[in-house]
Order: structure tokens, then C-alpha cells, then sequence
């Protein structure tokens, strides 16, 4: 059993002077109030090497435990817990990150190759120097393995590769089987007419719905032989045109899953060429995604671009070899034997099984059939790295877009601005060109028809510069306007969170915005669907007392999911009662999975099957295709339900139904489960949000789980290049990993806030602002 006494003794020395043969001159090390590190060094060989050194001293737990997930190995540590991280195992074994990884380490440039090289020296550098191990390793009586180049991609390909389309496309087949690909095709309404999108920007989109039923139908076909088939964000930049200092300025926030420790960790580099503040991924050099340097300032949301496909593979066994079908021939498949090592159990033996099209992830080709996973990330190895040490060096808006040219996934909308007065938005990553069928389902891998044919050219990638409206919004809405001749998706965000998000830039006065004001959108936490609801509630003509006594609560209610009050609680709840009646009408035998499904397949296509019903109810519009309802009774229905609901669970007092009493974050340690007479020592503290699922302030929750946050802004950021000392930015836990750390969860209760810590810039601050300075000499 460990103490908090124990938690203590496993905190890190950030002050002892270090020496290293890896050095070719001093660095030092600036630890802030908040515990943010500010890396000094001469030469980028010297800052990665520092990098990885400080990283591990606060992150090394969590980077080996995204290693241990990318490789399939979790099972390793925490044995078989539940079946989920067993599964987890198992997929990540079948994707085969190891190889992918290393693919990408192989063509990356060699000054990445260099970049990567000495932040793996400096992690190591701490694994063999350090006393005091996190006290995960105690825990689980391990040792961490050293670093190795490879596993920089690997950790972030573990962080990202499952936030693509091959889920979707699963949910879409499991559909069609369980409906038919008729009525399935119906509940396939696309983006929501007149929601915004984000290129051009203002536009809205105004195409008809696509109801794809011969594609279906062709599914329907080819997946009769398959038995198994399971397995967010903001930002804008608004131009100087509307600033008070004349110059741009970018915001944004990343929505995610709530990690502990964060996933994001923040971090300043400086050395004689360059310097960057933003937030990197433990165990990944740089900081390439929300962050600034001397000249430009970026952003980004996830594209919600479709760049994974599943193909069916048809196999047969010759001669005691695995062989699958293409065209009018047979090609051995590559196949290897692994085992995964399970905790205190017996070791679970798996086939890793690759086609020409990818990584087997589900069916057994031991049978005859198989799903083959094709993703830009994996087939092959790209030079997205190359990326990460481009962004740094950048210096104006134009070098930023050359430098992501090589990015591959995910897919992501950029924003920028820099100290020239440009700023702009741009789509990066790789997405390929192909037959339409691969973007809805499964499609054939034996007869050659649905092959990747190229990728869309960079330069036709969506994108816009300085656009006359003078600001660009992205909240993962429908990139362009339907004349885009590409595809990009079927399924996006809706456009509420944008349409926020607008209004309030607009609201601000031309040269009257500045960066208080920006933050102000960050708690911008007006729901739009739940004023439909309240005003559709407001609307019944309730004969109950005690109904009308409720339905009265709403009266003053302006949309605001403010953690202080009492509606959103009502409205929420009402929501997911209305949730389950269409859930139920229209998916029938697979309504459970659209309301309690972890992956993100079935509660995707479903939250979009809810945005065209709220649509709809708003306007009283029917929709045969999803269903002819009684909107006064089916509201009625589920607000009369709502309030039973809450009254079980919360009692008859209605001033003890605060939003900010059930909508709190649930922060839990991957250990926590493992150890769960430990948890009071392992989880953060719990915090309350003001949000919801579709406001700018982002704090979803799910149908089960009600209403913990399951995804919320796992960082927020405002950058100014009038000024880089006005930058502002905060994550929803803290700097450090170790639970027995004060910079464990200090940023907690800010963020919940929605306030900010200073992204110190200026040396001077720095020091001024220093709890602790290190320095590492060379030996």
C-alpha cells in the first residue's frame, strides 16, 4: 500500500545541476509557478535532448503508457481488468503500429531523424539518471524500458489513428445487416441545411441530403459472409481589421476525452535559431499543433476528414499457407504469430494477418474472410515528422503552410495568423481519391475496383487567406460549400458551435476585439438546441400543477448551460429522454448501442440523426425518412420522464439540481481500476463545468453516464502577435503527471473557471515567475 508520503519521495529533482555527455553546452531550465517548463539551449541538438529530458521528468508514466497501448501491451501491466483493455490489445496488435512507426522514422529527413535522436537521448538520459521513478512503477513493480527512436510515432499514432472513419464505416455495415440498406439508407441525412461552414468563410450549406442506397445495397451484398464486425475541437482567427492592436489574433481549444494525466503538456523551446510556446505530446518533439513562435501563431481542430477505408478480404489456406484474393489472383498474405503476455493470467496467442489493402481488424481469414484497415498513417511510411521540426523554424504565414505539406494524420483544420497581419485557414493532411462506395462501407477487396487512385493535391486542399469577412471559424462543421469537387466526409459536427462562435465576433465592434474578448468566446456556454427545447416545453399546455411548476423553471431561461443554475439540468435530461424514444423508433434492436456505444460508430451517426430531429422539431417539420412525430407529444413525454428521472436521482428539492452538481469532470487514473482502494490518492479532483454538447464551452456526456463530462477542452489558447507576452492558455489538470505533484491538477479549478495562466515569453518574466531552475552541463 502507498502514502502520500510515497507519492512524494517519487517526485522528480528539477533543481540538482545534471551533467551529460550528450550536451555540447549549458541548458537551462525554467520551471514556472505553474510547473511549465522553459528550455534554454544553444543548439536544437541540445534543446530536444532537453526536451526529452524534462518531459520524462514530469510525463515519464504516461508516455510508457501510451508505449505500452500502441504496442498492444497493456494487458502486460494491469492484466486483464476488464475486457477492454484486452481488446485494445488485441487491435492495436492487429494494426501493427511497431512497423508503421518505424516506417516513418525510415524516410523522415535527417535533421528529423537528428530531432527525434536527441530527444530519445535526453528521455533516456533521465531513465538511467533518475532515483525517484513515478510512482506507477512501484505500483506495478516495473521498470521502464528505454526509449527508442520509433516510439515518438508510435505514441502519437496511439493518441490519434482511431479518431478517423473505419468506425463509422463499421457502424454503417452492422446497419445495413440489422435494417436493411434501404431503411438505413433513410437515417443517412448528411450536414444540416444552412449550417455554416467553414470555407468560405460565412458561407452556409445549402446542398440537397444524398441518400445512398445503391452504395448500401452493394454492402448489404458483400458483407453477407461476415459475422464479426465489431471491434472535437474550436478555433478561430479573426484579421487586425477588427483587433484593437491591428494585428490578428487565433483562439482555440482542442476537445477530447478528459486523460490524466492531460494528454497535452505544455512547453517553451528556445535556442539560438529559433523558440516555440505550445503544447506538445509527451514523448513527440516540438510543439506542432496549438502553439506560437517568434513570427506566427496556429491552431487546429480535427478536419473530420474520411482517409480510412475497410476492405473485404477473401482468404484461402494453401499448402498451410494463408492466401488472399485479388482480381483474378491469389497473393500470399503476410502473416505473423504473436502473444500477448497477460498479468497474472495465460498468454492469449493472436494472428497478425496484412493485404495488399492493410492490417486485419476484424473476421477471421482462417475462415475465408477478413476486414483489411487502409489508412494514410499506416500503408506506408510518410514524412509527417518532418512537419513538427518545420512549424518550429517558421517565420511568416507562408513558410507555416509549406511547413505542414508533409503532414499525413489526422487530418486537421489549421488557423494562423502571424505578426505581418496575415492570417488564414488550412485543411492539412493526406486524403485519398477513390470510388464513392469506399467512403460509405466495406467495399471489396478482391476485385480491384475500389483501389486509393491518388491523393488530393495539395494545392486544391480547402483553404482561404485574409478573407474579406475578416475572421475564420472551424468547430469540426462541413469544411466547404457543396461545388468542392473532392470528397471529404459524410458525417461532420453540426454547425451550432460555429454559428456561436460568429455571433459573437460579430457582436464585438470593428477594432474593438482583443484578447479578453477572445477568451470571452471560450465560455461562450449558449445552447441552441436546448432553447428549441425549453421554448417547445414552454409552449405545452400542461395540465399537471406540479408539471406546470416545472415547465415555469424555464421561463427566464436563456439557453445558458451556466454551472449555477437549474435548467440546464432539466433540458439536458429532457434531451436524452428524447434521445431514447427516437433511438429506440428508429434503430430498433441496435438502439442500446446508439445511445451506450463506446466507439465513436453508432453515437456519431446517431448524434446526427438527433440534429436533423431537433431541426425538425424546432421548425414543426416532419421528416418521413426518420419519422412522423407528435412534436407537442413526444416533448411532453419526455420532459414528464426528465423530471421523474431527476427526482429519483436527486431528490425533490429543485435547488439541489445545479447543472455544476452533475455535469463535473471524472478524471481517472489508468491504475485507478487496477487499484481501486487507491483512487482517492491516483484521481484528480473533480471539477464543474458550465457547457454542454453543443456549445462553444464543450462538456459532452453520454446517455449512460449522464452527466459526467466525457470530452471537453483539453486546452485552451489565445495567442497575440501584437504582443506574445498577452498569450494566455490553461489545461484542464496540470503540467505534471505525478499525482503527488501540486502541479498534478493545479490548473483544474482555472480552467473550470474559464481563466487563464500567462504563456510566459520574456526571459525576465520567466525568471521572475521561476519556482525552481535547473541546469544540464555538458560532461
Amino acid at each position: 500500500m502507498i502514502t502520500q508520503d510515497d507519492l512524494l519521495k517519487s517526485l522528480p529533482d528539477v533543481i540538482s545541476t545534471k551533467k551529460f555527455k550528450n550536451l555540447s553546452k549549458n541548458v537551462e531550465i525554467f520551471r514556472d509557478k505553474w510547473g511549465i517548463p522553459h528550455i534554454k539551449a544553444n543548439s536544437e541538438k541540445d534543446l530536444f535532448f532537453a526536451q526529452g529530458f524534462v518531459t520524462a521528468q514530469d510525463r515519464l508514466w504516461h508516455m510508457d503508457y501510451d508505449r505500452h497501448r500502441g504496442l498492444g501491451r497493456w494487458s502486460e501491466w494491469a492484466g486483464q481488468v476488464n475486457e477492454s483493455n484486452l481488446s485494445q490489445d488485441i487491435l492495436m496488435r492487429k494494426l501493427s503500429l511497431e512497423r508503421a512507426s518505424k516506417a516513418d522514422y525510415e524516410v523522415s529527413r535527417p535533421d528529423t531523424k537528428s530531432m527525434v535522436d536527441s530527444l530519445t537521448e535526453g528521455i533516456n538520459a533521465y531513465i538511467n539518471d533518475t532515483e525517484n521513478l513515478p510512482i506507477e512503477y512501484q505500483l506495478l513493480g516495473e521498470k521502464p524500458e528505454l526509449w527508442e527512436p520509433w516510439h515518438s510515432f508510435l505514441v502519437y499514432k496511439c493518441r490519434n489513428m482511431l479518431m478517423g472513419t473505419f468506425d463509422m464505416k463499421l457502424w454503417r455495415a452492422r446497419l445495413v445487416k440489422s435494417i436493411g440498406p434501404k431503411r438505413a439508407s433513410e437515417l443517412f441525412r448528411g450536414y444540416p441545411y444552412n449550417h455554416l461552414v467553414t470555407t468560405p468563410p460565412g458561407s452556409k450549406h445549402k446542398g440537397e441530403n444524398y441518400t445512398p442506397y445503391e452504395e448500401l445495397a452493394y454492402a448489404w451484398s458483400e458483407l453477407n459472409n461476415i459475422n464479426e464486425l465489431d471491434s472535437g475541437s474550436n478555433a478561430w482567427v479573426v484579421s487586425g481589421d477588427k483587433t484593437v492592436s491591428g494585428l490578428p489574433l487565433v483562439a482555440g481549444d482542442s476537445h477530447r476525452g478528459l486523460d490524466t494525466p492531460s494528454v497535452y503538456y505544455q512547453i517553451h523551446l528556445s535556442c539560438s535559431d529559433w523558440r516555440i510556446s505550445g503544447y506538445s505530446l509527451p514523448g513527440v518533439p516540438g510543439a506542432p499543433h496549438f502553439s506560437h513562435n517568434e513570427y506566427v501563431g496556429f491552431g487546429m481542430t480535427h478536419g473530420v476528414a474520411d482517409y480510412q477505408d475497410l476492405f473485404i478480404e477473401k482468404f484461402r489456406e494453401r499448402s498451410g499457407k494463408l492466401e488472399y484474393s485479388y482480381k483474378n489472383g491469389w497473393y500470399p498474405a503476410d502473416v505473423r504469430e504473436e502473444e500477448i503476455t497477460i498479468k497474472d493470467g495465460k498468454p492469449i496467442p493472436i494472428e497478425v494477418v496484412i493485404t495488399r489493402h492493410g492490417r486485419i481488424v476484424a473476421g477471421n481469414p482462417r475462415e475465408g474472410i477478413g476486414l483489411a484497415f487502409s489508412h494514410t498513417g499506416t500503408n506506408q511510411g510518410t514524412k509527417w515528422m518532418d512537419s513538427v521540426l518545420d512549424i518550429s523554424r517558421c517565420k511568416n504565414a507562408d513558410e507555416l503552410e509549406d511547413a505542414v505539406k508533409e503532414w499525413t494524420e489526422p487530418v486537421n483544420n489549421y488557423m494562423y495568423c502571424d505578426v505581418y497581419g496575415e492570417f488564414g485557414y488550412r485543411l492539412r493532411g493526406r486524403i485519398p481519391i477513390r470510388d464513392i462506395r469506399n467512403t460509405w462501407v466495406p467495399v471489396s477487396g478482391s476485385d480491384g475496383n475500389h483501389e486509393w487512385e491518388r491523393e488530393i493535391p495539395w494545392d486544391e486542399m480547402p483553404q482561404v487567406r485574409n478573407p474579406e469577412i475578416g475572421y475564420a471559424v472551424t468547430c469540426n462543421q462541413k469544411v466547404t460549400t457543396d461545388d468542392y469537387k473532392y470528397h471529404i466526409n459524410h458525417y461532420f459536427g453540426n454547425g451550432w458551435r460555429a454559428e456561436r462562435i460568429v455571433n459573437r465576433i460579430n457582436e464585438i465592434d470593428k477594432g474593438d476585439m482583443d484578447i479578453n474578448k477572445m477568451g470571452s468566446i471560450h465560455a461562450d456556454s449558449i445552447s441552441i438546441p436546448g432553447i428549441w427545447i425549453a421554448d417547445k416545453i414552454l409552449s405545452l399546455n400542461l395540465e399537471d400543477y406540479i408539471e406546470k411548476e416545472f415547465q415555469k423553471l424555464l421561463v427566464n431561461w436563456n439557453g445558458d448551460m451556466d454551472k449555477n443554475r437549474i435548467e440546464p439540468t432539466i433540458v439536458a435530461e429532457t434531451y436524452m429522454q428524447l434521445s431514447k424514444i427516437i433511438s429506440d423508433h428508429i434503430f430498433v434492436k441496435l438502439s442500446n448501442e446508439a445511445l451506450l456505444g463506446k466507439s465513436r460508430g453508432a453515437p456519431g451517426h446517431f448524434g446526427e440523426v438527433m440534429g436533423h430531429v431537433l431541426e425538425n422539431m424546432n421548425k414543426n417539420k416532419q421528416d418521413s425518412n426518420i419519422g412522423i412525430f407528435n412534436w407537442d407529444e413526444l416533448i411532453r413525454n419526455s420532459f414528464i420522464e426528465a423530471i421523474i428521472y431527476l427526482k429519483k436521482r436527486l431528490g425533490n428539492d429543485t435547488s439541489k439540481w445545479i447543472w455544476g452538481r452533475v455535469h463535473t469532470t471524472n478524471p481517472v487514473h489508468p491504475l485507478s481500476e487496477v487499484f481501486p482502494d487507491l483512487k482517492s490518492l491516483l484521481d484528480p479532483p473533480k471539477f464543474a463545468l458550465s457547457g454542454g454538447m453543443d456549445t462553444p464551452l464543450a462538456g459532452t456526456f453520454s446517455y449512460a453516464n449522464r452527466f459526467y463530462i466525457d470530452g471537453l477542452s483539453v486546452n485552451r489558447y489565445i495567442h497575440d502577435p501584437s504582443d506574445w507576452t498577452k498569450s494566455k492558455w490553461v489545461v484542464p489538470l496540470g503540467s505534471s503527471g505525478h499525482p503527488g505533484s501540486v502541479h498534478y491538477s493545479d490548473q483544474g479549478e482555472l480552467h473550470s473557471n474559464i481563466e487563464y495562466v500567462p504563456q510566459l515569453w520574456e526571459w525576465e518574466d520567466i525568471k521572475d515567475n521561476s519556482e525552481s531552475i535547473q541546469l544540464l552541463k555538458p560532461r
